[in-house]
């Protein structure tokens, strides 16, 4: 069966290291994907807000499944919402504070639009979170935030492989939260239902898209269930050891040489259906 939709990570994944891509070959891909009626789908584990902004300047019909599969937009309409409840939040957010692992991490509560933290101003990784995150905010406190809350991303600046911190993350959060590595030694907690596939899964469902006409890329844990929910799941060249595990498709090509896009052009030349 041809190939109906394409979903894609963003950071590691369609973006190369610096943050970038080539807006023009994308733009054009774009064009051709939608006149094809294959849908494109932004498929992160970042904020709603900097997703759109990473896209800003493109223009036609785009979906993204942000926040680890937690919201999902077209067109500015959300289609799907699954923010933490307040007692699981408030739960998460007292085991961090109180967890000799996890005291000194840095902790940001994401919603859609803006985002709380832990961090000063004057850390050395607030212009990293701030780039990551709309409308940063420093708070003594997490109390009293009224936002929906998608996501708590933890992470630490001197840490890179936070494996040890993510296990233990899963046992002591048992099933009422969900959490997985994120990239860049982070870590994020969601709804234990949420993931990227959860969320590729509702798309799939209201456009009548089967798995088989499904080809997705990532490059770390959080897209390993997204890229076991398409026929075509790739791991990108560079990607980290879970994402390798999760599918035997590799890109010929990493994220800093478009390899995304040099996918894309495989299947609107035909060559990969």
């Amino acid at each position: 069966m041809s190939i109906q939709l394409i979903a894609s990570d963003i950071d590691g994944t369609f973006l190369n290291d610096q943050h970038d891509f080539d807006h023009e070959r994308f733009q054009t891909q774009l064009d051709e994907l939608n006149r094809r009626h294959i849908k494109f789908v932004v498929a992160s584990g970042n904020q709603m807000a900097h997703c759109q902004d990473v896209f800003a300047g493109i223009n036609g019909d785009m979906t993204f499944v942000a926040e680890d599969g937690a919201l999902t937009m077209e067109q500015g309409r959300i289609l799907d919402d699954n923010p933490l409840k307040p007692g699981l939040l408030k739960d998460a957010v007292e085991y961090l504070a109180t967890t000799s692992e996890f005291k000194d991490a840095e902790i940001i509560l994401s919603s859609q639009h803006r985002a709380f933290t832990n961090m000063k101003m004057d850390n050395p990784e607030w212009p990293m979170s701030s780039y990551f995150y709309s409308q940063l905010t420093a708070v003594d406190h997490f109390n009293g935030i009224t936002d929906s809350i998608y996501k708590i991303d933890i992470h630490w600046a001197d840490k890179d492989d936070v494996r040890s911190q993510a296990a233990m993350l899963r046992r002591d959060l048992g099933d009422d939260l969900g959490s997985v590595m994120s990239g860049l030694g982070g870590m994020d907690i969601v709804m234990p239902h949420v993931t990227k596939a959860y969320g590729l899964q509702q798309l799939q469902n209201l456009w009548k898209v089967s798995m088989d006409e499904t080809m997705a890329f990532g490059d770390t844990q959080n897209d390993e269930a997204m890229l076991q929910h398409a026929r075509l799941g790739y791991a990108m060249k560079n990607a980290e050891p879970e994402a390798l595990a999760a599918t035997d498709l590799v890109t010929p090509l990493d994220n800093n040489a478009s390899g995304v896009m040099d996918m894309i052009d495989r299947v609107l030349s035909g060559e990969i259906e």
